[in-house]
């Protein structure tokens, strides 16, 4: 997912990503690259079953940055509200 963040986007604007339903069997592994810069950068969301699992905010340079977080859920839910979003990659694994 991408979203310009300069010209002419305007503050309060912002991209949500919603993923289908994910099955969490136990103690998984969210893993993405997210790559915020710019003094007018906003708030990166996380959240999966109405719980917000990870957020960052404001710039953190020109490149990108990996995050991993641990999740020990069961049952369906989606992975939603990623906002003012750069770019993602996202992937999920069993943790062993």
């Amino acid at each position: 997912m991408y979203i310009e963040a300069s010209y002419p986007r305007r503050p309060g604007d912002n991209a949500k990503l919603h993923s289908p339903l994910v099955r969490f069997t136990g103690r998984m592994c969210l893993r993405f690259f997210y790559h915020m810069y710019g003094s007018t950068i906003g708030r990166l969301n996380v959240m999966i079953g109405g719980r917000t699992v990870f957020s960052a905010s404001g710039n953190k340079g020109n490149r990108w940055i990996g995050a991993r977080i641990t999740i020990t859920r069961y049952g369906f839910y989606r992975v939603r509200n990623m906002h003012m979003l750069i770019a993602i990659g996202v992937a999920f694994s069993k943790q062993g």
